[in-house]
């Protein structure tokens, strides 16, 4: 493997950029979606039905691209990325040069944003075809560029929107997608990364595994699935309506901005140690830990009674999304069979997109009718339920290895 490692830098290098650039482009794109839509006459019920559909969207086009992936295991996934891409902009210019009627817009810009959210699971599988074949990218820098250069596009689009019309975030979004595809291009096939190894996950044909079979046949999975629910329903606040926390607290644009840029700025040293942290400690005990941090950070921002208080809980992000983000990709990994591995990274992201597709609509509902502080407290009380839940799933793989002959009996 030695000889080879100026390769797999450069592979890990050329994935790092990948999610950089997308990650830049959904900075402008939904980083500050309430504050877009509202310019164009929003309420904030009809910008949780567009966040909602947004949700819709992308769980229908995540599962039916990662299961026509899983039934071609020689097929190149950079293809169907690219493909997303292309419509996605597709989508941003018309948003950025037409002007819509409002339920038009809502639609289009709904539409855009699923197809936008379907892209990291793909990003994912493609990361791990390399690491199932057994080329040992560290992925967790690459995917901490990704939260360091939003943040930092973040804080700076924050600043530019306290002088200019949120109507400039479309066009600024189609020069960073552009950059995101030409950063898609250059990733290079798995295959061409093994050289003449053989690849044990393209060379075994197991039977064709529907999804239905997959999430009735793995229980730990079900269990993480269903907390991964929870967890990101309770973030509905600071996914979508981050800004009225802000407001509520004495903030204006440019402070929301910050705020931004210190969730996800944070979350980078932790992905960083990913890798250390994976080799040191399971993979159930990373993530039980970060979900208890979640509770301690809506905590923070229930109690919040000034910036200080949003800025404190934003800083918690290390040990939220920061520990979960990577950690819970190597656990859908190891959790499923050969032929379901790009099926498990799509529900890891639906799993955000089932949550926020009603939790979005409901949040919108609950900040116009009883206002942030009623919407913290609900976040709160489903991190809470999402900690439960991870405990339960963490206790049931333990004992499952413990007793593994049960486990292959109930499969």
């Amino acid at each position: 493997m030695r000889p080879r490692s100026r390769q797999n830098l450069k592979i890990e290098s050329i994935l790092a950029g990948v999610y950089s650039s997308y990650w830049t482009s959904v900075a402008a794109f939904s980083g500050f979606m309430a504050i877009y839509l509202s310019h164009y006459g929003f309420s904030d019920t009809l910008v949780g039905l567009t966040a909602s559909l947004i949700s819709l969207v992308a769980i229908v086009s995540q599962l039916a691209l990662t299961s026509f992936l899983d039934a071609r295991p020689h097929a190149r996934i950079r293809r169907a990325i690219t493909a997303v891409y292309f419509v996605f902009l597709a989508l941003v210019a018309a948003l950025a040069l037409l002007p819509m009627p409002t339920i038009a817009m809502l639609l289009v810009y709904a539409l855009a944003g699923g197809l936008s959210n379907t892209l990291p699971a793909l990003f994912n599988a493609q990361a791990f075809q390399f690491i199932n074949i057994g080329v040992p990218l560290r992925i967790g820098w690459s995917r901490g560029m990704g939260a360091i250069t939003y943040a930092v596009v973040a804080f700076y689009l924050g600043r530019l929107l306290e002088s200019a019309t949120p109507g400039i975030l479309m066009p600024i979004c189609l020069v960073l997608s552009v950059i995101a595809i030409a950063a898609v291009l250059l990733v290079p096939h798995p295959q061409e990364a093994a050289q003449d190894e053989a690849i044990p996950s393209l060379a075994w044909h197991a039977p064709r595994t529907s999804l239905r079979r997959l999430l009735a046949s793995n229980r730990v999975l079900q269990l993480f699935l269903l907390s991964g629910i929870f967890m990101n329903a309770g973030q509905s606040n600071v996914f979508i309506f981050l800004t009225r926390i802000v407001e509520a607290n004495g903030g204006g644009k440019a402070d929301l901005g910050l705020a931004m840029f210190i969730q996800a700025g944070v979350e980078m040293p932790a992905m960083l140690l990913s890798s250390w942290l994976l080799a040191r400690f399971r993979a159930r005990a990373i993530l039980t830990f970060s979900l208890m941090a979640y509770v301690l950070k809506h905590t923070v921002i229930y109690a919040a009674g000034g910036l200080a208080g949003v800025y404190l809980a934003m800083a918690l992000s290390l040990l939220c999304f920061g520990l979960y983000g990577v950690t819970a990709m190597f656990f859908a990994n190891d959790a499923v069979r050969h032929n379901e591995k790009a099926r498990a990274q799509a529900l890891v992201s639906a799993t955000g997109a089932v949550s926020a597709m009603v939790g979005n609509l409901t949040a919108g509902w609950v900040v116009d009718t009883y206002g942030i502080g009623r919407l913290n407290l609900l976040c709160l009380l489903l991190q809470v339920v999402a900690f439960a839940l991870m405990l339960l799933c963490a206790g049931l793989q333990a004992r499952q290895e413990k007793h593994p002959e049960a486990h292959l009996r109930e499969a």
